[in-house]
């Protein structure tokens, strides 16, 4: 018996069980999606013996590693606070530093696909949920997590570039 028939077969005991383990339903559905779409990749998996245990497995297996990977994104006050500009004008250069930082955050939000685009400014501007914009969108709850994952990454190493602060030319040298 092939798996993925046996877990679209099979699906809402699997689903029950999963969630059981998991404490969420939501949880749940997003492993068993990902056990399928990673059973209808091109590796040809021989009979497996207990096909529902298999699953069943493999289902906490993805839901761990997803969970895992969740711990290092940044919140959304994180990312939040990296595009405040700060109100008080009475230190100015913290104000431009800020300013330059924002400038940053702008400049690789630009160069990023469409789709990441989309997602970050729904997640970071707008204020939506993983799975709102994953639901609104209709598209996997893990596809989203990986792209607001590859954002933060992305702003991160900018904001951790040296800045190259131009120095004013005198006719003895550099002042």
């Amino acid at each position: 018996m092939r798996l993925r028939g046996h877990l679209v077969t099979h699906y809402e005991s699997l689903l029950s069980r999963v969630a059981a383990r998991l404490g969420s339903r939501e949880r749940a559905r997003d492993a068993l999606q990902d056990a399928f779409v990673k059973l209808s990749g091109d590796a040809v998996l021989e009979e497996v013996r207990h096909p529902t245990t298999y699953l069943f497995r493999m289902a906490l297996n993805i839901a761990a590693n997803s969970r895992r990977k969740d711990g290092r994104l940044l919140g959304f006050d994180e990312v939040s606070s990296l595009l405040d500009v700060p109100d008080d004008a009475a230190d100015p250069s913290r104000v431009l530093e800020a300013r330059s930082e924002v400038q940053i955050v702008k400049q690789v939000m630009a160069t990023m696909s469409p789709r990441r685009f989309e997602i970050c400014s729904a997640a970071w501007l707008e204020g939506e949920s993983t799975l709102d914009i994953a639901q609104k969108r209709k598209m996997p709850l893990r596809t989203v997590q990986h792209e607001l994952r590859q954002a933060s990454l992305e702003i991160q190493k900018a904001l951790a570039r040296p800045k190259v602060v131009a120095l004013r030319q005198s006719g003895s040298g550099v002042s």
